[in-house]
């Protein structure tokens, strides 16, 4: 299974690295978008849709409103969806804070979870295209642009989880959330918070930073790693009340493609609240 799991990891990591660095603008929001809605499928799952058909349906609902968010040039500003992002997310996390009981109102409302996976998809969508957008962003000595900005988030998710993976074997004792997902401890995320914000410092000090840098940079990378975290929780909450192991069956020895992009869901657009809050963004 790990042979299996490092194949296809290595086959998706330049795929995925090169669409964020060389697509255009319309040639990458396509490219989300087609992921997107491979993961509204897998969702519909979580809401028990009961056929191909009724699942399908889902994602051109999902469909319709990427593509009228895309087509009106995103016509409501970045403020407004980060509004509604931090909204989600922090219903998210009352969500898990109270499981199991306050989520005993989700199981068997399938227009419920639907809806729910209609606002994360769209948020996440949104999110990375926006980032992807962003001409240039000053940080230290460096100019940053739109597609690396992507790719730092990216690359944010991937570090916090190798840390956490390895820190979680060597100390991991007290289990996070063991209800939701039994494997994953405090140690574990700890260690994969620490191993990020060493690297960002690293780079902070590459770029030749000052101390607000160094402020920045760290509150960036603390929020979106914790919150990668949450994204993570959040997709094992409706797997477990959809009695499912794995959302689907499209990456061999990973699962579906919301078993990959569970954590980005929450980071992508924590990560540009974060910026727009720092930084201004328009």
């Amino acid at each position: 299974m790990l042979k299996l799991r490092v194949i296809t990891a290595l086959v998706l990591f330049p795929i995925a690295v090169s669409a964020i660095l060389f697509l255009s603008e319309p040639e990458f929001s396509a490219f989300v978008g087609f992921i997107i809605l491979l993961g509204a499928y897998e969702w519909a799952g979580f809401a028990k849709f009961p056929s191909f058909l009724a699942k399908m349906a889902y994602v051109l609902i999902v469909a319709t409103v990427v593509f009228s968010l895309w087509i009106m040039n995103f016509v409501l500003s970045v403020s407004i969806m980060n509004n509604v992002a931090t909204g989600f997310w922090f219903f998210a996390i009352v969500l898990l804070i109270g499981f199991p009981n306050r989520f005993k109102l989700f199981y068997n409302a399938n227009l419920l979870i639907a809806i729910i996976g209609l606002f994360l998809l769209t948020l996440t969508w949104y999110a990375l295209i926006s980032l992807h957008a962003i001409e240039t962003l000053a940080f230290a000595q460096t100019a940053i642009t739109g597609p690396y900005l992507v790719l730092s988030v990216m690359m944010l998710v991937w570090i916090a989880d190798t840390g956490a993976y390895f820190s979680g074997k060597r100390f991991g004792k007290n289990k996070l959330a063991p209800q939701i997902s039994p494997g994953k401890t405090i140690e574990g995320v700890l260690g994969g918070l620490i191993l990020a914000i060493v690297v960002v410092s690293l780079f902070t000090l590459w770029s030749g930073g000052i101390m607000k840098d160094y402020l920045y940079i760290i509150s960036i990378t603390t929020l979106t790693v914790l919150f990668s975290v949450i994204g993570d929780l959040m997709e094992s909450l409706f797997k477990r009340q959809a009695n499912l192991k794995d959302s689907g069956h499209l990456l061999p020895g990973h699962g579906g493609i919301l078993d990959r992009i569970d954590s980005v869901t929450a980071a992508a657009p924590i990560f540009l609240i974060t910026l727009s809050w720092l930084y201004v963004l328009n």
